[in-house]
């Protein structure tokens, strides 16, 4: 048996590659012989450096900047002198995990810190710049990231507002008289597999910022906001993006990336099949299945992540796809709709999450080994 692997991390408690390892145990203890290729992969997401650093070589740059409350944080980026390029992401400045769970709210939480990292790579003369984006602690609409850069987003009065989440609704003018030249001299690009437009039932607001600390009444002014920010944009650059797949991406992060940078979105899947030459060990090469996992599956991964890829992936080269999971919240049917050939999920029910995510690698290998010896 061949198995082509491609996890996405388990939060809190598997990285890529230990899951790579306790799966790698499991069947082995199965007794099924087996070969096995691991393909490290990313969603945009946490983690996004590290895939990077493994399959190009890099120099960290640390950068003094802030985290979602725009407290001071010591974060790095990466650069590639032979391409001039530098990889940031967003997570490491602006994500969920800097905070602790009472201090989470959109409403007051920036991407300023990502923007610092920016501004200092295209300072040092960065021309091609790639934000992985994912696990973000905000819903700002990208304004953080643009006010670092110059932008300012002024009030009916002329003030210029915090670049917070709960400013967007009082947002009437943009005054970018202090952006600096050098921004158009580069070339911006965003990893994400989020497909969810700006605003709407499907936006970024309703479908993210509660996982981010927002109470129902932020999720509804957040959106108002968005929509607001929207208008401003379109009548200060006549530009129309709200509806692009995927600018709700990272609390509508890609929003403005896309309006005051113009970012270039690509796929994370598309990204990483670049990146790893992963068509090319497909095109040379054959695999029984490919196997992917998720900390947990439920409706939101069919809208995003790296698991709608690699299904995507397995249907193109028609190898099944089998999902490991934490946690499973969506019935097995509605995954083999989609692509899924089956799943497995590793928790122990008897116990608590804690108890499960402690033990996630003793879990996986004990399921793994289960699952293959029968078949």
């Amino acid at each position: 048996m061949k198995l082509l692997l491609i996890p996405d991390k388990f939060d809190g408690s598997l990285t890529s590659e230990s899951f790579t390892n306790a799966f790698i145990e499991g069947m082995k203890k199965s007794g099924v012989p087996f070969t096995s290729r691991f393909i490290k992969a990313t969603d945009g997401g946490e983690g996004f450096l590290k895939v990077i650093a493994g399959y190009k070589p890099c120099i960290s740059v640390e950068v003094i900047s802030e985290n979602p409350l725009r407290e001071p944080i010591r974060s790095y980026y990466l650069y590639n002198k032979e391409e001039n390029s530098a990889y940031i992401e967003l997570a490491n400045a602006s994500g969920l995990e800097l905070l602790p769970y009472d201090e989470r709210n959109p409403m007051l939480t920036s991407t300023y810190g990502t923007g610092i990292e920016i501004k200092d790579a295209i300072e040092k003369g960065v021309k091609h710049i790639y934000i992985g984006l994912g696990a973000s602690a905000t819903n700002d609409g990208g304004i953080g990231i643009a006010s670092a850069l110059g932008y300012d987003f002024l009030n009916s009065n002329g003030v210029v507002l915090p670049p917070i989440g709960s400013s967007l609704q009082l947002i009437r003018s943009i005054d970018d008289s202090r952006v600096s030249k050098k921004v158009k001299q580069v070339k911006f690009y965003t990893v994400h597999d989020v497909v969810n437009p700006l605003f709407g039932k499907n936006g970024a607001a309703y479908v993210y910022a509660k996982y981010k600390g927002a109470t129902d009444n932020a999720i509804a002014e957040l959106n108002k906001g968005l929509i607001r920010l929207n208008k401003v944009v379109s009548d200060t650059y006549n530009v129309y993006l709200n509806n692009v797949p995927g600018a709700g991406a990272a609390g509508g992060a890609a929003f403005g990336l896309k309006t005051f940078l113009n970012a270039e979105f690509l796929g994370a899947m598309d990204f990483i099949l670049e990146l790893s030459g992963l068509r090319k060990i497909l095109d040379e090469e054959n695999f029984d299945y490919i196997i992917t996992g998720e900390g947990k599956i439920d409706e939101q991964n069919l809208n995003s992540k790296l698991l709608q890829g690699v299904i995507v992936l397995g249907k193109e080269y028609g190898i099944p796809v089998i999902a490991i999971c934490g946690m499973l919240e969506i019935s097995k049917n509605q995954l083999k709709e989609i692509g899924v050939f089956d799943v497995f999920e590793i928790q122990d029910n008897s116990k608590d999450l804690e108890y499960n995510m402690k033990h996630a690698a003793f879990l996986l290998a004990a399921k793994t080994a289960d699952y293959f010896s029968v078949k």
